[in-house]
């Protein structure tokens, strides 16, 4: 397993690849470590730089470009979760969604239940959950309320006033 560091604008983003394929990101570095041990619990972790083109795609996301991410992703989690993850990676650059859309496309009503798959995505920034809403509040995320704020806002997402954000 190897981990590697981007130094964001909005603090470090850790990412952990299984070989060559990405199965974390997030800016939460203790999670990170928790994670690897959940999932990876026999296998040791080397540091190593993120390749050049992976930095030029996050430099040019935190320019406010939509982030093209093309490497290979490994997603670890129940059948339910892939499903919520699979529709959040629907949301476009500069748009928004909120727990109950993401339900009602996955023709179901359990909205806290989408809400907590929301807030176990594994890889925060390439599945965008922070794109995702309440209906009427801001919503959660992993990476911090502020945190939230700013990634919606380098994608020029303009977020309603009375919004709690």
């Amino acid at each position: 397993m190897q981990s590697s560091t981007y130094d964001s604008p909005l603090g470090p983003l850790y990412f952990l690849f299984d070989e060559e394929t990405l199965v974390y990101a997030s800016f939460d570095r203790e999670h990170a470590k928790d994670w690897r041990k959940k999932y990876f619990p026999m296998t040791e972790t080397i540091s190593c730089p993120l390749e050049p083109s992976q930095v030029e795609a996050l430099n040019t996301y935190f320019l406010g470009k939509p982030l093209v991410w093309s490497w290979p992703l490994e997603l670890r989690g129940t059948p339910f979760q892939k499903r919520v993850w699979a529709e959040v990676e629907k949301v476009a650059h500069g748009q928004t969604t909120t727990y109950k859309q993401i339900a009602t496309n996955l023709n179901t009503k359990a909205f806290r239940a989408v809400g907590r798959a929301v807030g176990t995505n594994p890889i925060s920034i390439i599945i965008p959950c922070h794109r995702v809403l309440g209906t009427d509040w801001f919503g959660g995320y992993g990476g911090g309320l502020n945190r939230k704020r700013l990634l919606l806002e380098i994608e020029n997402v303009t977020l309603f006033p009375n919004l709690n954000a």
